[in-house]
């Protein structure tokens, strides 16, 4: 009887851990993708909350946490590149998606693949790369820095440029939207209709 007795509580223990682990498994496959979502959610309800001066930093931030993946790359403000076009002889290359670049591009730049094609009309240029916040820019000026091409980042990309002033266009007329690349970076100041 002992052993019948035993057999039924390892019986009933093994059921009692074996339901219990699955129990734990099934909560996990529920809560860890909840609490997830909840943080994930508060965290881009803030950020569309921020004021343009925490938005600013924001991009700041941001960009330093990119800018280890290409340190070596020189990089330009978005208020310096606003001060050199006045001067002439700087070229901005949009290195952004075609439906990013379809709501609204920097006046005056020129796409990736355009950039590509004429290299050696840009020659004698200062030629600045840009993207949504300096990221994807920063990375190709990187690799044509290891093929003797030269490209200055804009710290901060698009995003910054907004903030610091500086306008986009759409068929030749200025607009306020902006392909911010996806709700993370909706960083874009208050009066800019962001998208993604």
């Amino acid at each position: 009887m002992e052993n019948k007795g035993c057999q039924v509580t390892m019986g009933i223990d093994h059921f009692m851990f074996h339901t219990g682990r699955h129990t734990k498994k099934k909560l996990l496959v529920w809560i860890v993708p909840l609490l997830y979502l909840i943080i994930f959610s508060q965290a881009l309800v803030a950020a569309e909350s921020l004021t343009d001066t925490a938005k600013k930093r924001k991009i700041d931030e941001m960009y330093e946490g990119y800018k280890k993946h290409f340190p070596k790359v020189k990089d330009i403000s978005a208020e310096q590149t606003l001060e050199l076009m006045d001067r002439g002889k700087i070229i901005l290359v949009d290195i952004r998606k075609t439906k990013e670049q379809t709501v609204s591009m920097i006046a005056g730049a020129i796409t990736e693949m355009e950039f590509r094609r004429n290299l050696s009309v840009y020659r004698d240029y200062i030629v600045v790369g840009y993207c949504t916040i300096g990221s994807r820019s920063g990375k190709l000026a990187r690799k044509l820095k290891k093929k003797g091409i030269s490209m200055v980042n804009m710290r901060g990309g698009i995003l910054a440029w907004l903030h610091a002033g500086g306008i986009v266009h759409k068929d030749g007329k200025q607009v306020n939207r902006v392909h911010v690349y996806g709700r993370k970076w909706n960083l874009a100041p208050s009066a800019m209709k962001s998208v993604w």
